[in-house]
């Protein structure tokens, strides 16, 4: 019997929305693992702090500005990557809007917008691309799958009130990687999807910093406290690695068991 190997040697990975949170959890730990991985992020600076750090880990990174709703922005994000590396193996899509409840009752057309370009439209059009790249490189064998992992979120599998759009837009996450899932297996492209519940990020801060809504929200959870980023990333990095080689389709909750409570 062969043990699964979870090394990422070799491997090239995107990760966006990858200078801070989960997204930069994930690029050490895939980085770590042996991959080399991109770092994006809106401003070019933080992408190069995020580069610099890694590199005094012993990670080989390329940092690259890049808005995922704009669509050139994401073709610079492939360009630069192969000009780079040569090629794409692994794209994380982690970019996008946190939730900041609004009721529908409430919701204006703009901020609808907002959150679809960010969850939904941007991810897509990322993935599509991405998708051409691995398909031009070539399909090196069932043994040895590209990737695509998309973050959705315990929002989209739950029904919290005020989180109609974000909660939408993530549970149209999970469903979108099950269709691409089917259709990019023949280019031997697995797709899966993971749907962290909260996490202890600066998106999570406002609500830490209270001490009721901490124990409402741990009353949730039941593990009863938050996941660290790092929670987030190990199961992603399984993802990537050839442990999951016969994984697609696929949609994990890491919540602490937040959307069986």
């Amino acid at each position: 019997m062969q043990l699964p190997s979870y090394e990422l040697t070799g491997k090239v990975a995107i990760i966006t929305g990858s200078t801070r949170g989960i997204g930069r959890a994930i690029a050490v730990t895939m980085g770590k693992l042996g991959a080399k991985v991109v770092i994006t992020g809106r401003k070019q600076p933080a992408c190069d702090q995020a580069v610099e750090e890694l590199a005094a880990a012993g990670i080989e990174a390329l940092g690259v500005a890049c808005e995922v709703t704009k669509a050139e922005d994401r073709k610079a994000l492939i360009e630069k990557t192969v000009e780079r590396f040569g090629r794409v193996d692994i794209l994380v899509n982690n970019a996008g809007l946190g939730g900041q409840p609004k009721k529908m009752i409430d919701m204006d057309e703009d901020y609808f917008d907002k959150y679809v370009d960010a969850d939904l439209k941007g991810l897509y059009f990322m993935s599509q691309l991405a998708a051409q790249q691995m398909k031009a490189q070539g399909r090196e064998g069932a043994e040895n799958p590209y990737r695509i992992i998309n973050l959705a979120s315990a929002a989209g599998i739950k029904a919290p009130i005020g989180d109609t759009v974000y909660g939408s837009c993530k549970a149209a996450v999970a469903h979108l990687t099950r269709i691409m899932a089917n259709e990019l297996a023949r280019f031997g492209i697995l797709c899966n999807s993971v749907a962290p519940g909260y996490v202890l990020t600066d998106m999570t801060k406002d609500v830490m910093a209270d001490e009721k809504n901490v124990a409402a929200v741990t009353r949730m959870i039941s593990v009863r406290r938050y996941a660290q980023p790092e929670e987030i990333a190990s199961v992603i990095a399984f993802l990537a690695s050839d442990a999951a080689g016969y994984v697609t389709g696929v949609l994990i909750p890491v919540d602490g068991g937040m959307t069986i409570n």
